[in-house]
């Protein structure tokens, strides 16, 4: 007999618990504003990486969620992804969030600043183009598909890739997920300043993500924290990893990390 929904769902925190418990080494700080939350840790050297992944952590938007818990994915994306005939460095982006100076529309602010930091400390005086990855977990994954609903149709070609993303910031809100999260983050409901959502929820935007961008979703058909109805119903090629739960999209660990750093960084 399988798991119960609850007995599912306590598994899944209990994963949580253990990536939090994971001790990782921070990598270099690097400020991209004046803010205390405004900088981010890199992960190998941007200088002279093929790709750089701009990385964006999760935790609903909330400030007591930090970047501390994808340190480990970022170690190990850097090591995995150079691993492959390519040199990766990897920015793991903190941002301001909901119960310090976050909310929208700062937090969305402060990632397309820190994407922007992060292109232009890898790009630097190159004579050639470095390849960009956009990435984020959960939260993060809904601010990297408002980022790349926000760019202009020129451009150098960037990757983006959500991982187990929030993709309907009205749904969460209607439904009442993840204990009213969003509707903390967004400030008001969507029936009562529609405006608001039209600035940032990505389904509502996802026909402004430019064709420079390669918009592919990854998700875990296990996941209980951000159902893969979501991704289903986001206009975008979706890979759904079988049996994945929420998090093992950023755990090193999970049997299913070595194709998350395929897709990311092939």
């Amino acid at each position: 007999m399988g798991m119960t929904s609850m007995e599912e769902g306590d598994a899944e925190d209990a994963h949580f618990d253990r990536i939090l418990a994971a001790e990782a080494a921070p990598g270099a700080r690097a400020q991209y504003g004046p803010r205390p939350d405004q900088f981010v840790e890199w992960f190998g050297d941007p200088h002279t990486a093929d790709t750089v992944v701009a990385l964006i952590h999760g935790g609903y938007f909330r400030e007591q969620y930090t970047l501390s818990y994808m340190r480990p994915m970022a170690a190990a994306l850097t090591d995995r992804g150079s691993s492959r005939n390519r040199s990766v460095a990897v920015a793991l982006v903190e941002y301001r969030r909901v119960g310090g100076e976050g909310g929208h529309p700062h937090t969305l602010e402060d990632v397309e600043a820190a994407v922007a930091f992060v292109y232009d400390a890898a790009a630097g005086e190159r004579s050639r183009d470095v390849e960009l990855v956009v990435a984020g977990h959960s939260a993060g994954g809904s601010l990297a598909l408002s980022w790349a609903s926000r760019q202009p149709e020129d451009g150098p070609a960037v990757r983006v890739r959500p991982l187990a993303a929030v993709t309907d910031l009205v749904a969460e809100v209607r439904d009442h997920l993840g204990e009213g999260a969003i509707l903390e983050y967004m400030g008001v409901r969507p029936e009562e300043d529609p405006g608001r959502y039209l600035e940032e929820d990505p389904r509502s935007r996802a026909a402004l993500i430019p064709a420079r961008m390669d918009v592919q979703l990854l998700h875990g058909t296990e996941d209980q924290t951000v159902s893969i109805d979501f991704p289903r119903g986001f206009p975008a090629r979706l890979w759904e990893l079988d049996g994945a739960d929420h998090f093992d999209l950023v755990d090193p660990h999970a049997e299913h990390f070595d194709e998350v750093v395929r897709l990311l960084v092939g």
